[in-house]
């Protein structure tokens, strides 16, 4: 019998920045083994103002994730605060909306805003992994929302 679970990524980039000495591919690679083991990988996005991340070793970076089958969301701040935050949580909503319990969502954040919404995708049976930094600053209203925590 197929595995219908599905999983969707959503990687505040912008909160949880890897060091650039590392390759894209592994990290991808390492979110990619740890979806695996909720079912198959329908959206794999992360959320960045591009134009703030214009170094050479950003560029590359970035050109590695997409190459990794990551969807690069541009969310351009134009002097307004929460941009990225905004555009995950209408994602995840859609997400909830296109696929109904059970379903998994792996969020890469570190940021308190997204404890509502994960609260209630559990309440409606629905999977939350929260892939976040070892940092004494990771809100526990974030983390006590999520099905698992896994250090970044």
């Amino acid at each position: 019998m197929p595995d219908n679970r599905k999983v969707a990524i959503f990687w505040d980039y912008e909160n949880c920045s890897p060091p650039l000495r590392l390759q894209a591919f592994t990290i991808v690679n390492g979110i990619q083994r740890i979806a695996h083991v909720f079912g198959s990988v329908t959206t794999f996005k992360t959320y960045l103002d591009m134009s703030a991340q214009s170094s050479k070793n950003a560029v590359a970076f970035r050109s590695e994730l997409q190459s990794s089958g990551v969807s690069m969301i541009d969310c351009p701040h134009n002097g307004r605060k929460d941009v990225v935050d905004k555009m995950i949580l209408v994602d995840m909503l859609a997400f909830a909306i296109d696929h109904h319990s059970p379903a998994t969502v792996i969020l890469i954040a570190g940021d308190r805003d997204y404890a509502y919404a994960m609260s209630t995708l559990r309440f409606r049976q629905y999977n939350v992994i929260l892939i976040a930094p070892s940092s004494p600053n990771i809100p526990q209203s974030l983390k006590s929302q999520a099905s698992l925590v896994i250090d970044w």
